[in-house]
């Protein structure tokens, strides 16, 4: 039966996040630009935010799950802060990766205060806190002087428990 209860909430989680992917399109805010500062937001905060990931089965110690559906990134405009666009006109955010590990899944963000979908399909440990990049710069790029990413430490928690 609990085995039962398990599948039915992961599978609801999925299709939460196939069904939560257009979110945010319809009220853009205005478009990021070059320089110009930024906070980054994880499901609305910048101030530890939780991010809920689906770990189905016993979780071991270093255990893995996916992101549950409807969870978002965003960026706001402020008029001073760590985040700096630099020469370019977008965010990229991502979930920092253990070292060793392959690169990780990019969001792009063009428009401020515009949510977007966390892809159900990243990886994330099933507890424990963690940190989300938010940069001008693509992950590992090299790029041009003057952009400053802003991170966003994040509590992961287990749904599945």
């Amino acid at each position: 039966m609990r085995r039962i209860a398990l599948l039915s909430m992961i599978c609801f989680a999925v299709a939460g996040a196939v069904m939560g992917q257009g979110i945010g399109t319809a009220s853009a805010g205005p478009p990021i630009g070059p320089g110009q500062h930024f906070v980054g937001l994880v499901n609305g905060s910048h101030r530890d935010p939780v991010v809920d990931v689906a770990c189905p089965g016993p979780v071991r110690n270093g255990g893995t799950g996916v992101v549950v559906g409807g969870q978002t990134v965003a960026v706001a405009r402020v008029a001073q802060g760590k985040g700096y666009t630099g020469l370019f006109g977008q965010v990229y955010a991502w979930f920092d990766p253990p070292k060793g590990s392959p690169a990780p899944t990019e969001m792009t963000i063009t428009d401020y205060r515009t949510p977007v979908a966390i892809p159900s399909t990243i990886t994330v440990p099933c507890g424990g806190s963690g940190v989300v990049t938010f940069s001008s710069c693509p992950y590992l790029a090299p790029c041009a002087f003057g952009w400053v990413p802003y991170t966003v430490k994040v509590t992961f928690e287990n749904i599945a428990v």
